[in-house]
Parts: C-alpha cells; structure tokens; sequence
C-alpha cells in the first residue's frame, strides 16, 4: 500500500482550550506504531472498526507518536493531553500521575495506550459506550474524536482516512480474540491461593478474527512465551498449555478457556501471562494478528503457607467435648458414658479424675481405663472402614 503524506495539524485534548496549533509534521495514512495501538484496543473488546476508529483519531493527533509535543501549544504524547490538564495536573487523571502509580516513562507507548484505557473505563464522559456502540468505521471515528478528544478543528475527515486505512490494513486478521470475561479477579487485585491449593479457572474469549478456532487454538503462557508455569497441573495440556478449544468456534462468537490453578508449595507472589495461539502456526499477538497482547491476559498470585494440620484423632476428640484427655484425665462428652466407675471409688467421680485426694493407684488404673477406651473407639473405626470397603 502507497503511504500518501498529508499536511495534519496537530491539537491538543479539550480541555487544553484555545486554537489548534500545528506540531510541524506530516502524517502518513499509517504509522509505525498504528498496528500495536490497533492490536491493544482490539484485545481490548472493541471491534476492529471501532479500534480503527481510534487509531486514526490517534494518527491525526500525534502521528501515533508518544514523544509527539505540539508546536507552541500544551498537547504531549499520542493523544496530546495537555500541560496544565490531562497531561499533569488533573486530579485522578492525568498521564503523569497514572505513569507514577504504574512505575513505568509517560513516554512510553504502551503507557499511554494503557491510560486511554484507564480514562475510557474510569470517566463515562469520554464515550466508551457510545463508541461500542458504532457500527461502522466512520461513526466510531467521530465519536471518539468527539467524546474523548474533544478538538477544536479536528480535520475530521483526515481521522477517517487514517481509520479505514488502519480498518484496510489489519482489520482482517485470520486470527485474534478479544477478552470477555475471567474466573479469577483482574490483576489490578491480587489472588491469594495457600500453598498447593487447587482452584477451577477460566478466561472467556470472543473470536474476532477470520477464521474459525479449533482444537489447536490454545490458551498459552507468555511472558515469555512457552513459559513452564508454577500454577500448571494434571489437567493443562503441557506446562505452558493450560486448555485448547473442543470442537470449532466461529468468528463472533464467544469460548471459556477451562483449567486449574494448582498453587506450588513454594509461597511467594507470582504474575502469571496468557496469550492464545494457533499451534504450529501463529499466535494470535503475532504480526498481521488481532491480539491480545502477550502481556494483557494477567492473573497477579500471592502464594500463602498452608496451616499445619492438627493431630486426626485430636480433631476427633476435639468435635465431641474434648474427647480423652491425654494424660488419662477425665473424659467428658460422649466417650464419658463409655467408662464405668471402678469400684469403691466414692462421689461418683469418673475414673481417671485426679486431685490432691486421689491414690496414685488410682491416677493409674484411670490411664489404664482411657486407654482401653480409645483402643476400642479405634478398633471400632477400623471395622467400620473394613466394613465400608466391602460395601
């Protein structure tokens, strides 16, 4: 495809005010972080058009450049948040502050994609559901430029060039899904598993490629890709597969990904990444392929010791009043009415009560009696199990 250059002025965000002022560059149809952006937003949900229709606002804005400084005006970065608002004093929002928070460059642009996200999600007033609800790369467009950029001259009719050019070039990808929905809590919040603990997971997808999933579209670790997890268990398909497709998934339609999270023995914080491919093919945040990302399916792990168990028979006795005492002192609750009192013993007193009055030989003959009482007790736990496996 001929990259046609075209004079753009560059804007900065609506709450910057004032005149448009250029940042002195040209813009061509499609830039050299166009398909990352495309990429992120598609993984993100949004359809191909509508994720079109945000790149070409972005290419308009800055030549998807985050380093992009407007020209004698405050707009910085790939959607030209300005100096003075959403770039650094905005409380709650603005691209410095969320930078900080994240320990990552506001220069980055994976930041910034990352906090146009943060923005549409968190501030209804930036147009999310509007734009989700376009059905067509013109309308998509136009709300975005409207909603989230809000420019004074927008040049609108350059952003939806630069959307169908983005739509031409990787709206059409074979394979890509975008996120629906997961078991476990998002990884802005961390789970806590103790030490091997066993939870049934999964990760909902949503076909937004070309070509239907089979069973060699699996679910598989990134980060780096391929990656042995410490969470992989009998039911992943190899340590770095947690799950494949059964039977086909058409594009549009939606799959839940199933399998456990085995936590290791060993406590620690883990951050385990997905990503989906097509075996011995592709994946699907390769280039020319819809997403998502290698670093956008994430689950944050925080791995407890687990509690050491309590003695059995303990807890046994403990779920009956206490059960034996262990030094052959009275027993109380159910296993009371198991001991007679020996003879010429006075008051009534089980055997095996001891105090100051009590003879030694009594003490005795009440350790005696206990004992005999919890080898009967076992001997009739035994018979039960042997009777049980006949059953």
């Amino acid at each position: 495809m001929a990259l046609a250059a075209v004079a753009l002025a560059l804007v900065g965000c609506g709450d910057a005010g004032g005149p448009d002022e250029s940042l002195g560059q040209s813009a061509a149809a499609l830039n050299a972080n166009d398909q990352a952006a495309f990429t992120y937003f598609v993984g993100k949900g949004l359809t191909p058009f509508q994720a079109a229709g945000v790149v070409g606002n972005l290419d308009q804005e800055s030549n998807m450049d985050p380093s992009a400084v407007q020209q004698g005006g405050p707009g910085r970065g790939i959607a030209q948040w300005s100096v003075g608002g959403r770039w650094d004093t905005d409380s709650g929002d603005n691209v410095l502050a969320y930078a900080s928070q994240q320990g990552e460059s506001p220069s980055s642009l994976q930041l910034q994609l990352e906090f146009i996200w943060y923005e549409l999600t968190t501030f209804s007033s930036y147009g999310l559901a509007s734009l989700r609800a376009t059905t067509n790369v013109t309308d998509a467009t136009v709300v975005f430029e409207t909603d989230f950029e809000g420019c004074g001259e927008c040049d609108q009719s350059n952003r939806i060039s630069y959307a169908e050019a983005a739509l031409a070039a990787y709206g059409s990808s074979t394979y890509g899904a975008a996120y629906v929905s997961q078991s476990f809590p998002l990884a802005t919040t961390t789970l806590t598993m103790t030490a091997g603990q066993v939870i049934p997971s999964y990760i909902e997808l949503k076909n937004t490629g070309t070509k239907a999933w089979d069973s060699n579209t699996r679910l598989g670790t990134t980060q780096p890709r391929d990656r042995t997890s410490a969470f992989a268990d009998a039911t992943w398909i190899s340590p770095s597969r947690p799950a494949a497709v059964t039977g086909t998934v058409a594009p549009g339609d939606t799959y839940k990904f199933e399998f456990d999270l085995a936590a290791p023995t060993t406590p620690g914080d883990y951050d385990e990444f997905f990503g989906v491919l097509e075996e011995g093919d592709v994946w699907f945040s390769g280039s020319g392929q819809g997403g998502p990302p290698d670093d956008d399916l994430e689950v944050k792990i925080k791995v407890v010791a687990a509690t050491e168990p309590a003695d059995a028979g303990a807890e046994h006795d403990a779920g009956h009043g206490g059960g034996e005492a262990a030094d052959g002192g009275r027993p109380t609750g159910d296993d009371a009415g198991d001991i007679t009192p020996a003879a010429g013993s006075s008051g009534g007193c089980s055997v095996g009560a001891t105090n100051d009055a009590t003879p030694s030989w009594a003490g005795a003959l009440g350790a005696l009696f206990a004992a005999t009482v919890v080898a009967r007790r076992r001997a009739r736990s035994q018979h039960a199990v042997r009777g049980e496996a006949r059953r």
